[in-house]
């Protein structure tokens, strides 16, 4: 007899339940807004990217 067999029925599986929670945990995570301080950490960091592709550039172009 197979797990699912052995259930009662109407009885959610095991994994069923832990999926469940896990996507609702994934859910309320992504309605969270990315704070502005973590916003403006990833614009100084492609400012910079882009300064020293810039840069990279430049030292090519001699």
């Amino acid at each position: 007899m197979t797990t699912l067999q052995q259930q009662k029925p109407g009885s959610m599986a095991p994994n069923a339940s832990i999926s469940r929670k896990l996507k609702e945990f994934y859910d309320a995570v992504q309605e969270e807004g990315i704070p502005d301080r973590f916003l403006d950490l990833l614009e100084r960091l492609e400012e910079a990217e882009n300064a020293q592709k810039a840069r990279t550039k430049a030292v090519d172009a001699k």
